[in-house]
């Protein structure tokens, strides 16, 4: 099956444009399909694809922007083993840094389950972040450190957990810990930039590594409210594309298989 993308020209702003950044593992065919997906909310020039299967399915992939992701903590077990998508943070950083600062603004990722369900997502994300006064929006976001969170009391027993943030912390509450939905996540360009820049000395897993690294670096972080009531963190009876488009949801999670795209 050949891959027919298409290209659409959506409106954004004169200083706004969005990278989309879908991290999957999938094989070739189902990448397609969720490619195809993609292309009737994004113009095909802002997909950038992060891959963490393997090494041969990624030479079988769609002729898209693609990058292999090959960090080791992307595989491992989620909560036990502290999975981690610096490596993914990382490769995305790299890509956007060779394109110049003028090339994109703003970062979306979303895993390969977390679907778009509007054409102008782009413009909605960059008009909500400016609203809420926001450099990093998040969903199911938080605020967990001194509560019986199973991920916080597990990070606790590593010394080095709290010492990292009070050293590199310019807050003066430097305690504070935020945990968040990992599927998908907004960020301007220098909050994203900067978080992937910065050295992962030690092991935290990324629902709570990421937004508290945003938030110890003084980055605003904030919480999708509305348009996230469709994102959960596993699979919900009824939830689907259409039930969630009737609730007006932006984006919708766990989708585990794409549907046709609407032609």
């Amino acid at each position: 099956m050949s891959l027919v993308l298409r290209s659409i020209h959506l409106p954004t702003t004169l200083v706004s444009r969005v990278l989309n950044v879908i991290l999957s593992h999938q094989p070739r065919v189902e990448l397609e399909r969720l490619l195809e997906w993609w292309s009737a909310y994004a113009a095909v020039q802002d997909l950038l694809v992060t891959y963490g299967g393997t090494e041969d399915e990624f030479k079988r992939l769609p002729d898209v922007s693609r990058i292999f992701v090959s960090d080791p903590q992307l595989r491992v077990d989620k909560v036990r083993e502290k999975q981690s998508y610096t490596g993914v943070w990382r490769a995305a950083s790299r890509w956007l840094a060779e394109r110049g600062n003028e090339s994109f603004s703003h970062v979306y990722f979303a895993e390969f389950d977390h679907l778009p369900l509007v054409s102008d997502l782009g413009v909605k994300l960059v008009e909500r972040l400016e609203k809420d006064e926001a450099d990093v929006l998040g969903h199911r976001l938080r605020r967990i450190d001194g509560t019986s969170n199973v991920h916080y009391l597990y990070h606790l027993g590593d010394p080095r957990f709290m010492n990292f943030w009070r050293r590199i912390s310019v807050r003066s509450n430097k305690e504070t810990v935020l945990g968040m939905l990992s599927t998908g996540s907004f960020w301007t360009r220098k909050a994203f930039m900067e978080v992937a820049a910065q050295e992962q000395e030690i092991l935290v897993y990324l629902e709570i590594y990421l937004p508290t690294l945003a938030h110890h670096l003084g980055f605003r972080v904030r919480r999708f409210h509305d348009h996230g009531r469709c994102v959960f963190p596993g699979l919900v009876k009824g939830l689907s594309v259409d039930s969630a488009r009737q609730h007006g949801c932006w984006t919708v999670h766990p989708i585990k298989t794409c549907p046709a795209p609407n032609r």
